[in-house]
């Protein structure tokens, strides 16, 4: 269960924080993938986790587009 919550959760919160950092929703797509990848060891886990964390970092551009659009500096 908590494997679900962090798949749905984390991606999101990622890529809105380091999009608020680095200003790039490039650089920010990549670290949070990376982080995606080595802390949570998705290679571990079922497939289907992965497929769970795909909708949620979209959602998660989605979101940080429109932050960077309203208030483009830290």
């Amino acid at each position: 269960m908590s494997e679900i919550l962090l798949a749905l959760i984390t991606p999101f919160l990622l890529i809105v924080i380091t999009t608020r950092v680095t200003f790039s929703l490039i650089g920010a797509s990549v670290v949070t993938w990376m982080v995606i990848l080595s802390v949570m060891s998705v290679y571990d886990k079922p497939w289907w986790l992965l497929l769970m964390a795909i909708p949620s970092f979209l959602v998660g551009v989605w979101v940080a587009k429109k932050v960077l659009i309203k208030r483009p500096g830290m």
